[in-house]
């Protein structure tokens, strides 16, 4: 589906939407030129969190723009030149309820995107995406879309011969993950899967993440920086699934392995490996450092929340230890199986 959409016009993309070894993962975000002369190029993704505004509309929009901003950060754009674009697509806000959700929408997207001082430039609103009719029996029902913002990052590259993505590099890299984990499964993948799994309807759960705007943003501006001096191998932002399912994609890519020391992972509390794993906290990144270059990593970040976790393997696999006992493995094989199929053909 993605390969059919046309991403090459003038032949302008940098980064294209699949990286890796085969080009079949998605990667955070693109990048392309738009004009050719330049080295300068512009990033874009989006953060879209629906299933969080069934918790809490403010963290669903709070949410996608550290999202989206987290995204081209990745890449390799400023945080400086960051610009927002909002599109709310919404039900029926004749309804107290749902009025309620969107004003709440509405002004976690502008408090957010003050701290972050990443403006908002257009935006589009979809409203009243409701259904009236009746079932197959002849009562009345109505389906709604459930509230839903989607937002959309643009940043600025200045040099993207420096650009970033997400697929391992080489065997020997040392994996960090930068940022808290917390027990934050509200909304999350994880939920939804063994909703499904037990009765067949996603679980919500309660704990939705919440962003820590300033701490982000200074994260954010180390990320550039290490970026811009070429520290890094690889640079995945941690969203949906979490850094189980964020390491999964940057072995996927490379079809390289790892393995992984989840003791280690950065956490203020004790928390479960399920947690560890799927917690889908805000403003985390997963990144690969070769040896060498460790230091003056730990140089800039300094007093961030980090911690390495493990190290790039040739073998095609990820395996998972905790106070040195293997807990779990995966395949890179089955992986990619799993990842492709439900929208397969």
């Amino acid at each position: 589906m993605v390969r059919q959409f046309d991403h090459e016009v003038q032949g302008g993309s940098v980064i294209k939407p699949l990286v890796g070894l085969k080009e079949d993962v998605h990667n955070d975000a693109i990048v392309m030129r738009p004009i050719l002369k330049s080295w300068q190029g512009i990033a874009l993704s989006t953060g879209i969190l629906p299933w969080y505004g069934d918790i809490d509309p403010w963290a669903m929009a709070e949410c996608g723009i550290d999202t989206a901003i987290r995204n081209v950060v990745a890449v390799g754009a400023n945080p400086e030149r960051i610009a927002l674009l909002d599109n709310f697509c919404w039900c029926s806000s004749d309804q107290p309820f749902r009025l309620g959700q969107l004003k709440r929408a509405t002004m976690a997207c502008y408090e957010t995107a003050r701290k972050f001082r990443a403006p908002f430039i257009s935006g589009k609103d979809s409203m009243f995406n409701d259904f009236k009719g009746y079932d197959s029996e002849g009562k009345q029902v109505k389906i709604s879309v459930p509230p839903t913002l989607l937002i959309s990052g643009l940043g600025i590259i200045p040099d993207f011969r420096k650009c970033q993505t997400l697929d391992f590099k080489f065997s020997g890299d040392l994996i960090y993950v930068i940022g808290l984990t917390k027990a934050e499964l509200g909304a999350s993948e994880y939920f939804a899967y063994l909703g499904e799994r037990e009765r067949a309807e996603r679980f919500i759960g309660n704990r939705v993440p919440r962003v820590e705007l300033e701490r982000a943003r200074g994260r954010y501006f180390r990320i550039y920086q290490a970026i811009f001096e070429e520290i890094f191998s690889a640079v995945h932002s941690v969203g949906s699934g979490g850094i189980g399912f964020g390491l999964a994609k940057m072995a996927m890519a490379s079809e390289l392995g790892a393995e992984i020391d989840l003791g280690m992972i950065p956490t203020e509390e004790d928390l479960k490996i399920q947690e560890l794993l799927f917690s889908e906290s805000q403003s985390r990144f997963i990144v690969t450092i070769p040896p060498d270059k460790t230091k003056r990593f730990e140089d800039i970040f300094g007093y961030e929340d980090f911690a390495l976790i493990g190290k790039v393997i040739q073998e095609p696999e990820i395996i998972f230890r905790k106070a040195g006992e293997k807990i779990a493995s995966a395949g890179i094989p089955e992986l990619k199986e799993n990842y492709k199929k439900t929208l397969g053909w």
